[in-house]
């Protein structure tokens, strides 16, 4: 094991796992329970006050309803609760006197119930397993590109990060798989602290990952990827680093295959060259290439490492460095 790997993973799941769920699976399970809990009460009343109405029917739609948004569990409750009711007004669900008819029925109405709430259990985790990683819990590439396009409506300039996770190889050989996985959950970890729930975080191959996400404006963009860099490269720790390539989009921005491809040569560049971060911007089809950030080292001067090539407009000012739009070659 690497000394200092870990895993633990967000119980809350990022809001681009739900990106193309049916929204009868999107319900909130505090409002639904809220809702039934409700229509439980006034079913209740109404049965209360108008006796011939057929209380049957609602009590398992209740159950029903209950097993499927909120869980099982929730759905016992709200029976028992409402049995408890009846019985103590004095006004028992009309079932068999015979007991066994009854506990026939009982049990065939529970059994409907619960096995609402493994169905929906268990299409949630289909759903899952078909959009999520299981080592790292990132989403997987056919989820990335559906919640990306998902975004497009969103205004703002988009930053698309590619990173690289170097190392992992040479892990594998010396310290087994074991080591890798988890050196790779603890990368995971460490991005994941650093963006926002709302951002959207993928593994894409086996040591690649991508990030997209929208800011306000081109400092907000360096100052995200920069924090990215200093998190996932920190100095004087014994996991893993990475190469990343940082593609910031104007607004407006709806593809993302030919970006994601211009972020990944931008990620080699930075291997290449063991720059750490290479931070460009696209705009109107042009790239240019606004800065590349080192790896955190001992020396002052190497801290960040500002690629000034020929200026092709002005120089521009972000985050306090002096940095030029330039012509990549």
């Amino acid at each position: 094991m690497i000394p200092g790997t870990h895993h633990k993973r967000r119980a809350e799941r990022p809001l681009a796992f739900k990106s193309g769920m049916p929204i009868f699976m999107q319900v909130p399970r505090g409002p639904a329970a809220t809702a039934l809990a409700g229509c439980a009460l006034l079913a209740i009343f109404a049965h209360s006050t108008f006796p011939t109405v057929g209380f049957g029917p609602f009590f398992l739609l209740i159950c029903a309803f209950g097993a499927w948004f909120v869980g099982n569990l929730f759905a016992v409750l709200v029976g028992l609760f409402i049995g408890v009711i009846q019985v103590q007004s004095g006004q028992a669900l009309a079932l068999d006197e015979n007991p066994v008819v009854m506990a026939l029925q009982i049990s065939s109405a529970l059994a409907v119930v619960l096995m609402l709430g493994v169905a929906r259990a268990a299409l949630e985790l289909e759903w899952r397993f078909a959009r999520v990683d299981p080592l790292t819990g990132a989403l997987n590439r056919k989820a990335f590109f559906e919640a990306v396009a998902n975004e497009a409506h969103r205004p703002g300039i988009a930053v698309l990060l590619f990173a690289d996770v170097d190392g992992l190889k040479r892990v594998n050989d010396d310290l087994g798989h074991d080591a890798g996985d988890e050196a790779l959950q603890d990368f995971a970890d460490r991005v994941r602290k650093t963006i926002r729930n709302t951002d959207i975080f993928a593994r894409v191959g086996g040591d690649e990952f991508v990030i997209f996400l929208r800011v306000g404006d081109l400092a907000s963009a360096d100052k995200v990827a920069s924090r990215l860099n200093a998190q996932v490269n920190q100095k004087g720790t014994s996991t893993l680093r990475c190469s990343i390539g940082a593609l910031v989009m104007p607004a407006g921005s709806t593809s993302i295959d030919a970006e994601l491809k211009e972020a990944d040569r931008l990620m080699y560049r930075a291997k290449r060259e063991k720059l750490g971060m290479v931070l460009a911007m696209l705009a109107k089809g042009d790239l240019n290439e606004l800065a590349s950030s080192a790896p955190p080292t001992d020396r002052e001067d190497q801290q960040s490492a500002v690629i000034r090539a020929r200026g092709r407009d002005r120089d521009i000012t972000v985050q306090g460095r002096a940095l030029a739009q330039a012509e990549v070659g």
